[in-house]
């Protein structure tokens, strides 16, 4: 089924909600209607647990896939077909599907929430089980199956699909509250954004960078990143913040090891200060534990003690290779990896610390006015409202859509 008038979603962790649940659902159905603002979708409404959208015209389901994957909330996606009332309407619409496929086994699931349907789930599957078998001869294999009916019966009738694209996941954007990230032009810290996405928040971002020492051509890359994850939220923030006189005034005054630390201490009391302009609540980092020097346990303690906001790790457990598979399926990955010089990679000691304390780093920053320095580095900072995303065709299709 490569073009369809309808598409199902179950709505994941959103079922599990309380009092405020209702509120969950209205803003998935939002951001369920800005993924699909250029498709011509007729409604969206909400049966029990579940997103049914309905087309005015057919669609491509891998493309509908696409738009509705960047919409966390969402569980499986499927492609799915309005099947009558009864058993004798369910059977008119499966029969003409049969014809031109052979597949070595099939099953028919069936989930019933609609209860004064007057037969059980159970009843349905056999029911229909042994229609289907007596129009084909399939022979039926309910462990793994090549081919699966489902059936959904509820309020508005019989829905009836056999593809099933596994959703994003997580909760709506938009319940969780507002952070601030820390994003540089590499593959980390958009995924981690992605992550914090998923759980809900909705995000602006703060950039350092070290123009003109290193090449402006960074700042449109971390531009684009931030375009690539409005897909996934709408809009965003963006504050470019220069780091060059403070990296400058570190690598005159303060031990070579401990100057990536320092960096990033300015970066934090310089995030903070972009988060309480956004009305953010935290920050969140790309740090992966022990994947450079500076992401040890011990100096990750030392950097963030100099900000009262939490800080956000989302990455924290995951290796790189998982970290890289999320970004490709973002779409993140290939802009990421385009080569950038960014500011950690300028004025970079050769054998930086591996385990500081916040002491230690009060101590090495003794010499410099750290006050005036950020305050500089914020009258310079640039803020961009970035409202438009990526075309869609850099979101990539979920592979389950594409088959």
């Amino acid at each position: 089924m490569n073009r369809v008038t309808q598409v199902l979603a179950t709505t994941n962790e959103i079922s599990l909600k309380g009092g405020n649940r209702k509120w969950f659902e209205r803003t998935l159905t939002e951001n369920v209607r800005r993924a699909l603002a250029d498709l011509p979708v007729a409604a969206v409404t909400r049966p029990a647990w579940r997103v049914l959208v309905s087309f005015s015209e057919a669609v491509d389901f891998a493309e509908a896939a696409r738009r509705l994957h960047t919409v966390f909330g969402l569980g499986a996606i499927m492609a799915v077909e309005h099947a009558g009332f009864t058993m004798a309407d369910l059977e008119a619409v499966i029969e003409p599907r049969l014809d031109g496929i052979s597949p070595s086994s099939f099953a028919v699931r069936c989930l019933r929430s609609d209860k004064t349907f007057p037969l059980t789930s159970m009843e349905i599957e056999c029911s229909l089980g042994r229609f289907v078998q007596g129009k084909t001869g399939w022979p039926v294999q309910l462990n793994d199956p090549e081919l699966t009916i489902h059936i959904l019966v509820d309020d508005n009738g019989l829905f009836t699909w056999t593809r099933k694209v596994p959703g994003p996941g997580g909760l709506p954007v938009g319940v969780g509250g507002r952070a601030c990230c820390l994003l540089s032009g590499g593959i980390d810290s958009p995924v981690a954004a992605y992550m914090m996405m998923k759980r809900g928040m909705r995000l602006d971002f703060v950039h350092f960078h070290s123009v003109p020492r290193t090449d402006p051509a960074s700042l449109d890359k971390v531009h684009d990143l931030v375009r690539v994850l409005n897909r996934y939220q709408g809009q965003a923030r963006l504050a470019m913040v220069p780091l060059l006189e403070i990296q400058e005034q570190i690598a005159a005054r303060c031990p070579t090891s401990l100057r990536i630390l320092l960096y990033r201490r300015f970066m934090f009391r310089l995030a903070e200060r972009a988060a309480r302009r956004f009305k953010a609540r935290a920050l969140v980092t790309g740090e992966s534990l022990g994947q450079v020097a500076s992401q040890t346990i011990e100096n990750m303690a030392a950097v963030e003690a100099v900000t009262p906001l939490p800080v956000l790790r989302p990455l924290i457990g995951l290796d790189k290779q998982q970290i890289i598979d999320i970004a490709k399926m973002a779409g993140s990955f290939e802009l990421s990896i385009l080569p950038h010089f960014d500011c950690c990679s300028f004025l970079m000691p050769e054998n930086p610390a591996t385990k500081s304390f916040a002491d230690e780093l009060d101590a090495a920053e003794a010499g410099l006015d750290v006050g005036t320095l950020v305050a500089d580095a914020l009258d310079r900072t640039d803020v961009h409202q970035i409202r438009d995303a990526v075309d869609w065709e850099e979101i990539p299709i979920p592979e389950e859509a594409a088959r």
